[in-house]
């Protein structure tokens, strides 16, 4: 039986160069390897005017970033080409139900985790599964309008969720 881990994607720059959110995500998803290495990953993340211009899907990247750390390529089942969290969910319920994992792992910043996790209850509802949040490294300015933006986005959810 396979054990997941499914990194949520995050922006890069026009060159490709991940940006520190998803560099936050994509180390704790490496510490997170390092000690579970019979884990394979998913890195979600295609293209979006918001987060990936380049001519390369943001899971490329992605990857690169863990392969040059020593992460083997066999470890990487294919990526998603998503442009959101709900896409990200969309994508890989399938395949989160058909592999049946023992322990399914969720690594996304701390500042998403409680909006990544209503709409995983939402979408994919596979009981095993283990969130481990990121701890960001943005400052505090930068963190502000990230959290306006996800306390809008969870207020939103749970108004819907009311209907």
């Amino acid at each position: 039986m396979t054990n997941i881990i499914i990194i949520l994607g995050a922006p890069n720059d026009d060159d490709g160069n991940l940006s520190i959110i998803a560099q936050d995500r994509l180390n704790c998803a490496y510490r997170v390897f390092l000690s579970n290495t019979g884990f394979k990953i998913i890195c979600t993340g295609g293209f979006g005017a918001h987060f990936n211009k380049t001519e390369k899907p943001h899971s490329y990247y992605a990857k690169q970033f863990l392969i040059a750390r020593g992460v083997p390529e066999e470890t990487f089942l294919d990526s998603p080409l998503t442009s959101n969290t709900i896409e990200d969910f969309t994508a890989t319920k399938d395949l989160i139900n058909s592999e049946k994992p023992n322990i399914l792992v969720i690594i996304t910043s701390d500042f998403h985790m409680e909006r990544a996790k209503i709409l995983y209850k939402n979408i994919v509802n596979y009981e095993r599964v283990l969130f481990i949040p990121a701890t960001s490294s943005l400052s505090e300015e930068e963190l502000k309008p990230l959290l306006e933006h996800e306390e809008k986005a969870i207020e939103s959810l749970l108004k819907g969720r009311r209907k």
